[in-house]
């Protein structure tokens, strides 16, 4: 008898194969490693399919901890699930990008991994998200913990000037704290209430 795992992989396959192009059709797929909040209609149409069976693609890619999604923060929970949320690999080696996007799906993979041992290791309930506004303002992650921000986090590749969505938002909340992490950086400051640190360093102080 077929597994669970096995009959998911094979339903998904099967789906796949249904098209002319199926190396098209993967690599479409695989495409939502960019950390842009997923369109569903307009991936759908891209790949010549119905919202509802890209939506059970994706569950699909969910259950197998292919990807994982995060929703963006809102103080009313149901409308967050409304939202279109961002999503990641599990494993970097599948994302196609460029390095920048290849940092920021890595911390989402950790800052996932932090969490989860947060709720599992000290039954606290604790949040991953990220913040979005109308306007297109955006910081990459948010924490919370008991329906409050704790941590306001953007990563950045090189550029170690203060981000501008966590300048506006640190206004917004500021309880939470303010973190640019830039990758290689060699002196930490802080500007405008903005911790501008090396990734490195404060990943590793992680809870993973």
């Amino acid at each position: 008898m077929l597994s669970a795992y096995g009959s998911i992989a094979i339903a998904i396959t099967a789906a796949l194969h249904e098209t002319n192009d199926n190396r098209v059709q993967t690599s479409k797929l695989l495409e939502i490693s960019d950390p842009s909040p997923l369109s569903l209609a307009s991936m759908a149409r891209d790949l010549a399919v119905a919202p509802a069976t890209l939506k059970c693609y994706l569950d699909i890619l969910e259950a197998l901890f292919v990807v994982f999604s995060v929703r963006p923060w809102r103080r009313n929970i149901a409308r967050a699930i409304l939202q279109s949320p961002k999503v990641y690999f599990y494993d970097t080696g599948l994302v196609r990008g460029d390095r920048g996007v290849v940092l920021e799906n890595a911390v989402a993979g950790m800052l996932l991994k932090h969490t989860h041992f947060l709720q599992d290791s000290g039954g606290r309930t604790v949040g991953l998200h990220y913040i979005r506004t109308k306007d297109g303002t955006e910081v990459d992650f948010a924490l919370s913990e008991d329906g409050r921000l704790t941590q306001m986090i953007e990563c950045k590749l090189a550029d170690a000037r203060p981000h501008r969505g966590l300048a506006r938002f640190g206004e917004q909340f500021p309880q939470a704290e303010s973190v640019q992490i830039v990758h290689g950086l060699r002196q930490e400051e802080f500007r405008n209430s903005i911790r501008i640190t090396d990734a490195g360093t404060w990943l590793m102080g992680l809870s993973v």
